[in-house]
Formats: structure tokens, C-alpha cells, sequence
């Protein structure tokens, strides 16, 4: 990847390959329903676990949380929180009132995606992020080690920080961890204290026979 913001589309009816990076998780065009590898839904307990000599680890910035937020939301992975290279992860969004969300990876490597921007929310209808019909499904890739996953919910509609508006495909920012959360805890400073809420979940990627 380069430093330049980059946007990738899937194209109608071919089996076409992008990137989205988990990790450097890859954003596969996939034709007919994406299949989830378990139904049951799991939280990140703990911290991620040893990562392979070599890895960067994931960024430490702290990204703002807001104590006056009157609803809740919450991010978290389909299935378990640890996953090998190449398995099919797919996340469930909630909210606990009506409101646009936005989702963000941070990878391993410093890099940050803007994964979604601008998905519907209502209160008591998880979301599931990516939806069969996106025709893209998100497998995990090297580099090994942890991956932040952020999703701010906003009840206002909000312009994000991906620089495309609304909108579920993924791109790459310009921008490295450490600042993307600096920019996201000033852009959440400017809103009204009862009208946002952030969530964090945590996926660490391991070796295939891991």
C-alpha cells in the first residue's frame, strides 16, 4: 500500500480480488452469500496473546470515550476473537438508539482502514458488518499480531474520517494509527456530549497452525 488514500470496488458479476487489511486482511468479491465460519458471537476479553518475532504491535493510542453518552454500542467479532490467516471475520454493530456508524481497523502494522462510514443503526438491531449482500467478505492476512477495531456511533449523520462519505467500501487512509486517533478523538470533541458513543473490540491474526 501506498501512503495515498486508496478505493476499491468489487465488480458486478466477476470474483475479483481487493484489499482491505486486517492485519492486512484482504476484501475478497465473492459472488452469492457470504458464509460465516460460526454463528456464535464473542467480545475481545483480555489482551491479545504473544505475537510472532517481527510484528508490530498494535498502536497504544487511547481513543476518547465519552462518559456522557446516554446509550451503548459495541462492536464484536463472529466468533472468536483470535483467528488464523486466511479464515473468513466478520463483525456484529450495535447500538442502543438510532444513529449512523462508523467503523475503522487498525492494523497490526499501523495501518488504518476506514472500513464503513454512515451504517444505519437502529436501537435493538445488530448489524452485521460485512452484510451478505456487499458481495465481499474480509479474510485475515498477514502481518501476525493485534488488530483495534473502532465504531463510533453518531445520532446526527457525520462526515467521517474516511474522506468518501457514506458508504460500505472499504479505504485505506493516509494516515498511521497514532494520528488517525488523535483526529478522531478531536472530531468526537466537537460533538454534543449526548450524541455519540465508541466502541472497541480487538482481533489478533495468528499463524494458520496457530
Amino acid at each position: 500500500m501506498t501512503n495515498a488514500a486508496r478505493r476499491t470496488y468489487a465488480r458486478p458479476g466477476a470474483a475479483r480480488a481487493a484489499t482491505a487489511r486486517l492485519g492486512r486482511w484482504r476484501r475478497c468479491a465473492v459472488r452469492g452469500a457470504v458464509a460465516l465460519a460460526a454463528a456464535a458471537l464473542a467480545g475481545c476479553a483480555g489482551l491479545p496473546g504473544p505475537m510472532a518475532p517481527g510484528t508490530t504491535p498494535a498502536p497504544a493510542a487511547t481513543a476518547a470515550q465519552n462518559p456522557a453518552a446516554p446509550f451503548p454500542a459495541s462492536v464484536a467479532p463472529v466468533g472468536a476473537a483470535r483467528v488464523r490467516l486466511g479464515d473468513p471475520v466478520s463483525f456484529v454493530l450495535s447500538a442502543g438508539a438510532a444513529g449512523y456508524g462508523h467503523l475503522y481497523l487498525l492494523n497490526a502494522s499501523g495501518t488504518v482502514v476506514a472500513l464503513a462510514e454512515g451504517l444505519a443503526l437502529a436501537p435493538g438491531a445488530p448489524v452485521l458488518f460485512p452484510a451478505p449482500d456487499t458481495g465481499f467478505t474480509i479474510r485475515a492476512s498477514a502481518p501476525l499480531g493485534a488488530n483495534r477495531v473502532l465504531l463510533l456511533v453518531t445520532r446526527q449523520p457525520f462526515a467521517g474520517l474516511g474522506g468518501g462519505g457514506a458508504g460500505a467500501a472499504p479505504v485505506t487512509l493516509a494516515v498511521r494509527a497514532e494520528a488517525f486517533v488523535a483526529q478522531l478523538n478531536a472530531a468526537t470533541a466537537g460533538l454534543a456530549p449526548d450524541g455519540w458513543a465508541l466502541a472497541e473490540a480487538r482481533v489478533e491474526v495468528v499463524a494458520a497452525g496457530g
